[in-house]
């Protein structure tokens, strides 16, 4: 017998859509009907549908009207003293992406599934403390009340501190009255400038969350610091439209939504056999760093611009080492040499990586080979399937199904 899921995710987010598609196909191998509802928040707070699949105007009139055997709650604007509210007694709730607060009732049944703060930090740490600096600082999320953040922190701390580096926290000082919010930003981007000019150079710097890392980028362009010469900044989440637009762009732990979505399936599909009561916690692997301008520590700042370029075009079609040569201002003999002497690796070498990185994203996604043979650049499908053998050892295909299938 097939069971009904309903996905709730707030209206207009690319990001909840994505987990919600994903969570849908995973859904239907199970023999699952995956119903997503949107919703929006009203200016008096209140919880309003945008779409669903019967006719509601809240999200728990229509969990009493469709009667789910479970629910998946995307993103974290719905409460979790709302997300109780509408599972009511027995139905069961699965979270991806968060982890419960101290206050959620052992009776509720409810899943959550989300990446180990500690592993986070891990990945922040490698990257950052591979640059030879000795000094490191954390930024944390707004005034660090949130127990991730500060999960965050700690580990990032112990890491440091075990490498035998200097440690230093951003700590906001209390507002001394309720200025306007533009006095109010304003003052806070200057204590954060003031903080980062205060400490010793080069200093790498992990922000809790990519707007953090971005708030750091401003101050250090406001203050006159040089990234990543003398700060060096890693965020989390790998927002593309944070990370891609600011300047210089910005470096950040990527979760893996796939492997989240796969565990989110798998804990309510137990949850929902066994008619689980109380919390349930499937832990995630960390998806790695997405290296940006903001800690590529290169010093020869010619194969440093030509490690962005690569990054940001080598899916273009017919992209390839003449095009990066133009950027580093020497010739195409000379690229070669310096490229290789700071990397390892040659300039066509770092083409195909990018491009095999983007290829498995999209794998991952369901995509047809055909579809990310093109999206990645090759001037054929055989070509693509050529390159991911000898860069990966196994098929496209075989890839997919080993690792992402349901």
């Amino acid at each position: 017998m097939s069971k009904t899921v309903l996905a709730v995710l707030p209206k207009s987010d690319a990001d909840s859509e994505a987990k919600a598609g994903t969570i849908a196909r995973l859904g239907a191998a199970r023999r699952w009907r995956v119903l997503p509802a949107e919703y929006y928040r009203t200016a008096d707070g209140r919880l309003r549908l945008d779409r669903s699949p019967c006719p509601a105007e809240t999200p728990a009139e229509l969990v009493e009207r469709l009667r789910p055997d479970g629910i998946v709650v995307f993103n974290n604007t719905i409460s979790f003293a709302e997300a109780r509210q509408l599972a009511g007694k027995g139905i069961p709730l699965v979270f991806p992406g968060r982890t419960p607060d101290p206050g959620w009732k052992a009776a509720s049944p409810a899943g959550f599934v989300f990446a180990d703060q500690r592993d986070i930090a891990a990945h922040a740490a490698r990257v950052l403390l591979s640059s030879g600096y000795g000094h490191f600082g954390y930024v944390p999320f707004g005034d660090s009340g949130s127990l991730w953040s500060r999960e965050r922190g700690v580990a990032f701390e112990r890491l440091v501190r075990e490498a035998g580096k200097d440690f230093h926290l951003y700590e906001r000082r209390a507002m001394p009255s309720a200025p306007t919010a533009p006095a109010a930003s304003a003052d806070r981007a200057e204590e954060l400038a003031g903080w980062l000019e205060s400490l010793p150079k080069p200093c790498g710097i992990f922000a809790a969350y990519d707007v953090g890392g971005e708030s750091v980028l401003r101050a250090c362009a406001t203050c006159g610091l040089r990234v990543p010469e003398d700060i060096a900044v890693v965020g989390v989440d790998n927002l593309e439209h944070v990370c891609e637009a600011t300047l210089p762009t910005l470096s950040s732990v990527a979760m893996d939504s796939q492997a989240e979505c796969r565990e989110a399936v798998a804990l309510l599909a137990e949850m929902m056999g066994r008619r689980a009561r109380g919390r349930r916690f499937r832990p995630v692997p960390v998806g790695g760093v997405v290296l940006r301008a903001s800690s590529r520590f290169c010093r020869d700042r010619r194969v440093a611009r030509a490690q962005e370029f690569i990054r940001l075009n080598a899916c273009r079609e017919k992209f390839g080492p003449r095009d990066v040569v133009k950027t580093m201002g020497i010739s195409r003999t000379q690229s070669d040499v310096v490229f290789r002497a700071a990397t390892g690796h040659t300039i066509l070498d770092e083409i195909h990586a990018v491009r095999i990185a983007r290829a498995k994203e999209l794998l991952s996604e369901g995509r047809r080979s055909d579809f990310v043979a093109s999206a990645c650049g090759y001037a054929s499908i055989d070509d693509f399937r050529r390159d991911f053998r000898r860069r990966l050892g196994t098929t496209p295909r075989k890839w997919m199904l080993k690792d992402y299938g349901p």
